[in-house]
């Protein structure tokens, strides 16, 4: 968790109280290569920040796969267009070998940012 944390910290100030908040809604996840972790057709409700493992973001079109975009160590990964819209999403994240990362629900994070306008910034 602290690698997480002190990526967090590089973005912005926060303090004890904020960055226990994060730490209670946020969920570790050790998964094995091949994982979606987001599957087409279903909401996103969270995002994920990788610290060790690669992801790639991808859809279908005319029944092939199209790579939207990768995610590697440090990075965030999720559907965005859905995590914002509540709308079903086109693209799946798949772990493209043994990752860990660390999951944030959306609307969590919300009522966070609420809390600690330091958080807030972490939001855009």
């Amino acid at each position: 968790m602290e690698e997480f944390i002190n990526y967090l910290t590089t973005i912005t100030t926060l303090n004890s109280q904020a960055t226990n908040a994060i730490r209670a809604i946020t969920i570790e996840r050790r998964l094995p290569r091949k994982a979606l972790i987001q599957t087409a057709g279903a909401v996103c409700h969270e995002f994920h920040f990788i610290v060790r493992g690669a992801a790639r973001v991808f859809y279908y079109k005319g029944g092939e796969e199209v790579t939207a975009w990768f995610g590697f160590e440090t990075d965030m990964v999720s559907a965005i267009d859905s995590l914002f819209t509540g709308q079903p999403t086109l693209y799946n994240v798949e772990l493209l070998e043994d990752s860990l990362v660390y999951s944030v629900q959306y609307h969590l994070l919300e009522s966070v940012f609420a809390q600690f306008p330091s958080v807030e910034r972490l939001g855009r």
